[in-house]
């Protein structure tokens, strides 16, 4: 695994993600190893000939960048920043480099609203944080509740039980939680166990459907070749059949409103 210590230019970036002015990702790269990952685009931006998953650049002076840009600005950030759009900000790396605490501690110090998406139980070292921000929701994304179909997807990723265990104790100190059920992936994701096992633990969920874009779909295709070639025939055509997310979107509105969840929508490519 290779990890390069880089300067950053600019951390605070604008973004077109609906709710939200800005984004900040901490790292460029990611060592879950998620086979269906969508920000392996970033490869191409970023000059890396590496496999994707095998290299993490460290945005090392990423507080001092953030300081000085929020320190530029003349009025309040507009929408609030979500953290982190093309990498995982908690992943394993975090511990060692702490690019993410140091970036909570600017925000917070200016107050500015946000919103973190991760796959990992180490956004919880930062409570002590995240309980001072006014406005602050914090995601855990989750595809499965089974651990074995988890790791064949996602082999470096904390298991979804530690991500529900992470949600249960955000929820507990009144942080805002929701669940990103993504990507949802048909006959394997399974819309009523999830919600079953997310009871309670989260304010809001939100759905995303598979991408079958080519960079996207050979991962995939890869585990389902291994382990569920029953599924393969047609599976892509499933993925992308509007009748079949159109059903899966009323059946998991009406599972978050009998939970008194506040349902965020089904995000389709």
């Amino acid at each position: 695994m290779g990890i390069n210590k880089i300067q950053a230019k600019s951390i605070l970036q604008k973004t077109g993600i609906p709710g939200f002015g800005y984004a900040i990702n901490p790292y460029t790269g990611c060592t879950h190893g998620c086979v269906y990952c969508y920000a392996r685009f970033m490869k191409r931006l970023t000059g890396h000939t590496e496999r994707w998953g095998t290299f993490l650049d460290a945005k090392v002076n990423a507080r001092e960048i953030l300081k000085r840009q929020l320190e530029r600005r003349r009025g309040p950030i507009k929408g609030g920043v979500f953290l982190s759009s093309v990498t995982d900000l908690y992943q394993p790396a975090e511990s060692l480099f702490q690019l993410t605490r140091g970036i909570l501690e600017v925000l917070l110090e200016y107050q500015v609203p946000i919103s973190i998406l991760t796959k990992s139980d180490l956004v919880l070292r930062d409570m002590d944080l995240l309980r001072q921000f006014k406005e602050c929701s914090v995601g855990l994304s989750l595809m499965t509740t089974n651990e074995g179909f988890a790791r064949r997807f996602e082999p470096r990723a904390p298991s979804p039980a530690r991500r529900m265990q992470a949600l249960r104790k955000l929820k507990e100190h009144n942080i805002h939680t929701y669940a990103f059920i993504s990507p949802y992936l048909p006959r394997l994701s399974h819309i009523e166990q999830l919600m079953e096992a997310l009871d309670g633990l989260i304010d809001e969920v939100g759905i995303e459907a598979l991408n079958t874009k080519e960079a996207y779909w050979w991962g995939v295709e890869r585990v389902l070749t291994q382990y569920y070639p029953e599924l393969l025939l047609g599976y892509r055509q499933l993925c992308k059949n509007d009748r079949y997310w159109n059903s899966l979107e009323r059946r998991a509105r009406l599972l978050a409103a009998q939970g008194n969840i506040s349902f965020m929508g089904l995000y389709r490519h």
